[in-house]
């Protein structure tokens, strides 16, 4: 049984995925576009993204399931 105590770096993953789904480091003048879409809002998306498959991955891998 794996407990959430034996991997303490998936905590810091997650930290450093909301560091990323949050664009608050973004700078406020910014008006880059890529498909006429901010550029913030597809770095926003994308770690979302990679917060989901991290979850599924922590999820399969664990011994719990």
């Amino acid at each position: 049984m794996t407990t959430q105590s034996s991997r303490p770096w998936i905590a810091l993953v997650y930290a450093g995925l909301l560091a990323l789904v949050i664009p608050w480091y973004w700078p406020a003048g910014d008006v880059r576009q890529v498909g006429g879409f901010p550029l913030w809002s597809l770095v926003s998306l994308g770690a979302a993204f990679a917060t989901s498959l991290f979850t599924a991955w922590v999820y399969w891998t664990s011994d719990d399931v």
